[in-house]
């Protein structure tokens, strides 16, 4: 049994509460390796504001922090942002 079909779910209820989480832990994540750059987020404007969303992703390529940027780039598929 490979480890895909060992985590799948059946609810697709449950699915979502782990999709939730999993954004939840990347936004965690996300803060921490910001902090590290000096760059403090606002997690509800991020959510709400497509310019400021758009700002700190064009700061993350800017960075050399590989974490920081594939962080930001899982981020940023899961929030659906460009």
């Amino acid at each position: 049994m490979n480890t895909e079909t060992l985590y799948k779910s059946i609810d697709p209820a449950t699915d979502a509460v782990t999709d939730a989480r999993l954004v939840l832990l990347e936004e965690v994540d996300f803060k921490w390796l910001m902090a590290g750059q000096g760059w403090w987020i606002d997690t509800c404007r991020l959510h709400t504001d497509t310019g400021y969303a758009s700002h700190l992703l064009h700061l993350v390529e800017q960075t050399p922090s590989a974490a920081l940027r594939n962080c930001a780039a899982h981020l940023q598929a899961r929030l659906g942002l460009s």
